[in-house]
């Protein structure tokens, strides 16, 4: 037999082996299991959620008198101290559906069993009216929550500003003041024995040149009995009194939230009743207490209910997106 038969023959040989083993050029995998690729397998990417301190159009800092004030507007005020906590913070796809994030640990952002929570301090204690005798805050600020979030476009972002009632109960419970981890030592509210959620104090002039002090603190309130650590025997206080926050169409990449000291003290009456029924220099002294004159116009404005604590996040106009 020549030489090219004999190859053709072992050609055909081949191919009707192959094919009756299946070895068409039609790969059957009816034998292998298919890799499966979940969905939503995109890699989280970082963000960064800035704040920052606004009156109406203005920038606010701690070296300059912000004007526009009281009922006539011609009181001023010059910033001390503004910082507040942020928890359940959430962001959402354009659907509305709430995308996956991870927040990191650090000084100024606590994880634990309970939830999340940020402190955000937008004022320093090194200048202008913020490095007075009297003003509260500390050295170091810090203007934004970080971590990371699903790989999707971000069309909102919610949040609650303040402690979560059962972080305030884990830490209080357990630990003094000092003890407490970063950032859960800076904001305690001794006389409740909890925590403030939003603190704004402030100097005030009016247009005589004579100055007062402006406090606004937004804390939870019947949390236990008097002289006892909060929360020791509830879950949560009486009047929770945790502002609520959503803003829509916000990316994060170009967008940061803006907190509005003018629409925090949007109708505030600026004068301190003394108790001879005169009144004192300028100023606001509100607690959280329904009994303190400026507290019902504030807590309007942060979207509070002052009988009952429950927070309307569609009412609050202290915070808002800032291009």
């Amino acid at each position: 037999m020549n030489t090219f038969l004999l190859q053709k023959i072992m050609v055909l040989s081949l191919v009707f082996a192959l094919t009756a083993c299946g070895g068409s050029s039609t790969y059957n995998n009816s034998n292998v299991t298919p890799t499966v690729v979940p969905e939503g397998t995109d890699q989280p990417r970082e963000f960064s959620l800035n704040f920052r301190a606004v009156s109406g159009e203005s920038s606010v800092d701690c070296d300059n008198m912000l004007g526009g004030f009281g009922p006539a507007e011609t009181d001023s005020i010059g910033v001390r101290d503004l910082r507040f906590y942020v928890s359940n913070l959430k962001f959402y796809d354009q659907a509305g559906e709430i995308l996956d994030v991870e927040l990191d640990s650090n000084e100024f952002q606590y994880n634990s069993d309970q939830g999340f929570v940020a402190l955000i301090d937008l004022t320093s204690n090194s200048s202008g009216s913020c490095a007075s005798e009297t003003a509260s805050g500390t050295e170091r600020t810090n203007t934004t929550i970080s971590g990371t979030v699903e790989d999707q476009v971000i069309a909102d972002v919610s949040f609650e500003v303040g402690l979560p009632q059962a972080i305030m109960k884990a830490v209080i419970a357990t630990q003094t003041e000092e003890d407490a981890p970063t950032p859960l030592n800076e904001m305690y509210w001794s006389w409740v024995s909890g925590y403030r959620h939003f603190v704004f104090d402030f100097a005030v002039m009016n247009t005589e040149g004579t100055f007062g002090e402006g406090y606004l603190h937004i804390g939870s309130r019947g949390c236990g009995a008097a002289g006892e650590k909060a929360l020791l025997e509830k879950d949560q206080c009486d009047l929770v009194n945790t502002p609520s926050v959503m803003l829509e169409d916000f990316d994060p990449d170009v967008d940061s939230v803006a907190v509005d000291v003018s629409a925090a003290l949007a109708s505030a009456r600026f004068a301190i009743d003394l108790p001879d029924g005169e009144q004192t220099a300028p100023g606001i002294n509100c607690h959280s207490s329904p009994t303190q004159a400026d507290c019902a116009a504030i807590f309007v404005n942060f979207g509070l209910d002052i009988t009952t604590g429950e927070a309307d996040m569609q009412a609050n106009t202290v915070f808002s997106k800032s291009e």
